[in-house]
């Protein structure tokens, strides 16, 4: 009698379980079938300006020549963006007030003066000691961030005065 309900038992167990991956690839079947039609759309963000930050204070004095690699790499994105602002200014000259485009040839060469002061950074980071170190990795990532907040601001602004020039132009022609 014990046998005869232990078979019964495992036979309905059996037949549990197949009817539950019976059930669960029919439901996969139809999500298949119901998503065969459709177009996948992926969104693609862009890195602008400010994506990444870059703390210089996590390098050990035994990371020296990695960090004055990472910080020149930096720099060469710096120049990139500021030239980047440089070309747009540049191209959308004709849409600027004679006023807009003065601030902004004083913001890119206050932004270069920033970069500068940036690049001089890397030089006493490359030349540290050990002893020196610790600030040297400070001031570093201090005048980083001054650089990359002002060359964040510079897009920001242009995007700015370029629409309110733009505006203004719509507004005359009215």
């Amino acid at each position: 009698m014990k046998i005869l309900l232990l078979a019964r038992n495992g036979t309905l167990l059996v037949i549990t379980l197949t009817a539950i991956l019976t059930l669960a690839s029919c439901n996969n079947q139809q999500r298949k079938e119901q998503t065969e039609g459709r177009t996948e759309v992926v969104k693609i963000e862009t890195a602008t300006p400010g994506d990444s930050t870059k703390n210089f204070t996590v390098y050990t004095y035994e990371q020296k020549d990695e960090a004055v690699r990472e910080a020149n790499s930096e720099l060469d994105k710096l120049n990139r963006q500021i030239d980047e602002l440089k070309a747009d200014a540049n191209a959308r000259s004709a849409e600027l007030s004679a006023e807009v485009k003065a601030d902004y040839q004083k913001a890119i060469t206050d932004l270069e003066k920033t970069r500068d002061d940036y690049k001089a950074e890397i030089e006493k980071l490359q030349n540290s000691t050990q002893e020196n170190w610790e600030q040297t990795k400070r001031d570093i990532s201090s005048k980083y961030e001054n650089a990359k907040r002002g060359v964040e601001r510079g897009w920001k602004n242009f995007k700015e005065d370029v629409n309110r020039s733009v505006e203004e132009v719509e507004k005359s022609l009215r």
